[in-house]
């Protein structure tokens, strides 16, 4: 039978860079390559793609992040044993969150790690999404910790998109979102104090315009 898997290119924002969260693998093929969170869809505990997908972040210790299905690719070519469909799926992470297997790797460190099977294309899909989506959503936020400032906010979006923003015209946007509440409570630190907000809603909410980098 063609092998049927959920793989999940699981991403956190930590120390202003980008994570990756990948595990080695202790078996052919590919054994001691490094592998992306995965699950083979089990016929008799998987009553559908949503339990397959709450099964593996558990697995994981992931069971409160955001996800969303990316793609769906099989072919006979992504692994030595035989033809082999897969459903990607992008997650995010908060700062501070750990998992229970694997470790995280900068993105910049990718092109030094040797990968399993097809992963390479789909960590590029994950991060096109998370790219593409993040220039006309408020998908970057769940990329955040429960509280967090405006400004945090902004430079999440600065650093997926690799480019600055007008910060009043950023911050308009935001607010007409209107997904942030005020937590009534404010991070003091070096620079004067700033409003802590938490994301009212859980869902990806799209923006009226896409984002255009310094004129967003």
């Amino acid at each position: 039978m063609p092998r049927m898997s959920l793989d999940m290119v699981v991403l956190r924002l930590r120390e202003e860079r980008l994570e990756l969260l990948l595990e080695t693998r202790d078996r052919p093929p590919f054994a001691h390559c490094w592998q992306l969170p995965a699950l083979r869809i089990d016929e008799t505990r998987d009553r559908d793609l949503d339990a397959a997908r709450h099964r593996l972040l558990a697995q994981w210790g992931l069971a409160q992040c955001y996800s969303e299905q990316v793609c769906t690719l099989g072919n006979l070519e992504r692994d030595p044993r035989g033809w082999s469909t897969t459903l990607v799926y992008l997650c995010l992470a908060e700062p501070e969150a750990g998992a229970v297997r694997g470790c995280w790797h900068p993105l910049d460190d990718l092109p030094d790690l040797q990968l399993a099977f097809d992963h390479p294309q789909l960590i590029a899909m994950g991060l096109e999404r998370l790219r593409i989506k993040s220039r006309y959503s408020t998908l970057p936020l769940h990329l955040l910790g429960a509280e967090f400032t405006l400004s945090e906010v902004q430079r999440a979006f600065e650093i997926i998109l690799q480019t600055p923003m007008n910060t009043a015209a950023f911050r308009k946007r935001i607010h007409r979102a209107d997904i942030l509440t005020d937590t009534g409570r404010k991070r003091t630190g070096k620079q004067r104090p700033a409003i802590l907000y938490r994301l009212e809603n859980p869902c990806c909410v799209m923006f009226d315009q896409v984002m255009n980098g310094a004129e967003a």
